[in-house]
């Protein structure tokens, strides 16, 4: 199983924090946000990593040089924004011959990823990828998901003006090689949440996470925590 760590956004909605550097290297008691996601992934032996960056990217590399795992992650740098679904499709060709953990690396949560994993070990043959959800205060803000008796998603509406629940997507995944072998990209897609999900409704597993989970590209909930 690989990992791929999106961290390529400016952190806008972060700022000051953000000024002088990528928003998965501001600090959460005191450690940078980027060190728990491979901390984490280090726990569950995965040992090839990749990190997508762009707005200070020399940060991120500086900070990868010197981290103990060195020889298991790979920077790519993009020098425009592909958005979360171009930069999968652009380097499909790193991930497409295994599992791959999808981390929207501005996300911060102590919920442990073998339980995600071991959820999608055992997930319906059916499904393609497996999707970790939480309950938010915030559902006009989050991709808010329906689901079936199986846990499988069956609606998906991104920041609804009206929500029907409060169950949401939390941007981290497990997709799975036959999601590579299967799944037809298209040239413009974008974003995952938008362009991708959608095409997938019946085909999604999911885990529920019951610890504490926060999207940090907020500055209100960044504050909350940091």
């Amino acid at each position: 199983m690989k990992a791929f760590l999106l961290a390529a956004g400016k952190g806008l909605r972060l700022r000051p924090f953000t000024n002088h550097i990528p928003k998965c290297l501001i600090k959460i008691k005191k450690k940078p946000l980027l060190s728990y996601w491979l901390n984490e992934l280090e726990k569950n032996n995965i040992n090839k990593i990749f990190i997508n960056t762009s707005y200070k990217s020399e940060k991120i590399h500086n900070y990868i040089r010197n981290h103990k795992n060195f020889n298991r992650i790979k920077i790519l740098n993009e020098k425009k924004l592909l958005g979360t679904a171009g930069s999968l499709i652009k380097n499909i060709n790193l991930f497409k011959d295994d599992n791959l953990i999808l981390i929207h690396a501005d996300n911060f949560t102590k919920f442990p990823l073998s339980r995600l994993i071991n959820a999608h070990k055992s997930r319906p043959e059916k499904c393609l990828i497996t999707m970790m959800i939480f309950n938010t205060n915030n559902p006009k803000t989050c991709g808010i998901v329906k689901l079936d008796e199986d846990k499988i998603v069956t609606e998906f509406i991104e920041k609804p003006k009206k929500p029907k629940s409060n169950l949401a997507n939390c941007a981290i995944y497990i997709l799975s090689k036959n999601f590579f072998k299967t799944f037809e990209f298209k040239k413009n897609m974008y974003d995952f949440s938008l362009d991708v999900i959608p095409y997938l409704l019946g085909k999604i597993y999911t885990v529920k996470n019951n610890d504490k989970f926060y999207d940090i590209g907020h500055l209100k909930i960044y504050n909350k925590i940091k």
